[in-house]
C-alpha cells in the first residue's frame, strides 16, 4: 500500500522540504497541495508535478483520493483543519507549534482518537543521528549523571509584513514569536531526553522588533528527575549559535551546530570530536516514520501528546514571563 498524501499550505516549509521529503519516500506519493494563493498554487503545483492543485482546503481534505494529510498553514489553523481532516478519515501530521493553546492540541487529540487516526507533529530533531548518538552515550555513563541541559538558536527572521512566513509574528495567528517558533523544537529533545517538567520560569519580549510577538525568550526549567534546563532563543539575530549541550558530573556533550551534527564530548582538558549529520532533507525521516506509522498500524515517534507537552510548557512560560513583567 502507498499512503496518498496532500498538502494543505504551500509555503516555505512546504517547498524547501516537505513536499521532496513526501516524494522521496517509497511508501508515500504526493497526489494534492492546497494554497489560498492561486497563482504561487500553480507555481507549487508545477514545480513537484503534483496532479490536483485546489485553493480549498475542504475539498482536498473531503477527497477520497487522499489518506493522509499534511498541515503546514498558521497555527491557529491547525485545530479546526486537524479535526476536519480526522472526521473525513484522515491521518494528520501538523506543523509545529501542535496548536495556539493545550487545549486545542486536547481537541485535536481526542478527534483522532475518535477517528483512530494518526496524528504526529512535525518536530523532525528527534530524527538527528547526533541526538540518538548523545542519548546513547548518556545511557553508557560516559558524562556521569546528568545535571543540565542547555540550548541556543536565533534567526534572523528577515520577513515583512505581508510576505510568507511573517504570520509567525502576529500573536493572533502563530500564537507567540521566537518560543513558539523555534524554541518548541529544541523543548520537544528536552522532553525527549529527560522526561517531564515540573517547574518552569521565563522571561519573553521584545527587545529589537517592531512587531508585538516576542523576539526574546529564555527558560529556566526543572524536570521531574531533578535535572535543570535553559532555553534562550532569538529572532533578528544573524548569527545562530545553534548550541545544544548536556552537562553531567564527569563530562559535557556538545552539539554546535545542532542542524551540522557536529558533536564535541568533553572530560576535563581532553575532548574528541565526532560527526553525525543529519538527513540532507531534514523531514525525510519524520515522514518516512509517520508512513510507516499508518501502513504498521503503530504510534508515530512523535506523537499528538508529545507535541501537546511541547505546548504545555510553552502556555506555563508564557504565563510566567507575564507574572514577571
Amino acid at each position: 500500500m502507498t499512503v496518498r498524501w496532500g498538502i494543505v499550505g504551500c509555503g516555505d516549509v512546504a517547498r524547501k522540504r516537505v513536499a521532496t521529503a513526501i516524494q522521496s519516500d517509497s511508501n508515500s506519493e504526493l497526489v494534492a497541495v492546497c494554497r489560498r494563493n492561486k497563482e504561487k498554487l500553480q507555481q507549487f503545483g508545477s514545480e513537484f508535478h503534483v496532479p490536483v492543485a485546489t485553493t480549498s482546503a475542504d475539498e482536498l481534505i473531503q477527497s477520497p483520493d487522499i489518506d493522509a494529510v499534511y498541515i503546514a498553514t498558521p497555527v491557529n489553523l491547525h485545530r479546526p483543519q486537524t479535526i476536519a481532516a480526522a472526521e473525513a478519515g484522515k491521518h494528520v501530521l501538523v506543523e509545529k507549534p501542535m496548536a495556539m493553546s493545550v487545549s486545542e492540541c486536547d481537541e485535536m487529540i481526542a478527534a483522532c482518537l475518535s477517528a483512530n487516526v494518526r496524528l504526529g507533529v512535525a518536530y523532525y530533531r528527534p530524527f538527528y543521528p547526533v541526538i540518538r548518538r548523545m542519548s546513547d552515550l548518556i545511557e553508557a555513563g560516559e558524562i556521569g549523571r546528568v545535571l543540565s541541559v542547555s540550548a541556543t538558536t536565533c534567526t534572523p527572521f528577515a520577513i515583512n509584513p505581508g510576505e510568507d512566513g511573517y504570520w509567525r509574528v502576529v500573536p493572533e495567528t502563530g500564537g507567540g514569536g521566537a518560543l513558539m517558533d523555534i524554541g518548541s523544537h529544541r523543548l520537544d529533545l528536552f522532553l525527549r531526553m529527560f522526561g517531564p517538567v515540573v517547574d518552569v520560569k521565563a522571561l519573553c519580549g521584545t527587545v529589537a522588533a517592531d512587531y508585538q510577538a516576542d523576539d526574546v525568550a529564555t527558560l529556566a526549567l526543572r524536570f521531574a528527575s531533578g535535572v535543570h534546563g535553559i532555553l534562550h532563543c532569538c529572532f533578528g539575530s544573524t548569527t545562530d549559535p545553534d548550541e545544544f549541550a548536556i552537562l553531567g558530573t564527569q563530562g559535557r556533550l556538545v552539539s554546535r551546530p545542532l542542524n551540522g551534527g557536529g558533536l564535541t564530548i568533553e572530560h576535563g582538558a581532553s575532548q574528541r570530536v565526532e560527526l553525525h549529520p543529519p538527513a540532507d532533507n531534514y523531514n525525510a525521516p519524520l515522514i518516512a516514520d509517520f508512513t510507516v506509522s499508518i501502513l504498521e498500524s503503530l504510534h508515530p515517534t512523535v506523537s499528538g501528546e508529545a507535541g501537546r507537552e511541547v505546548n504545555r510548557i510553552m502556555e506555563l512560560a508564557y504565563a510566567d514571563a507575564q507574572r514577571t513583567r
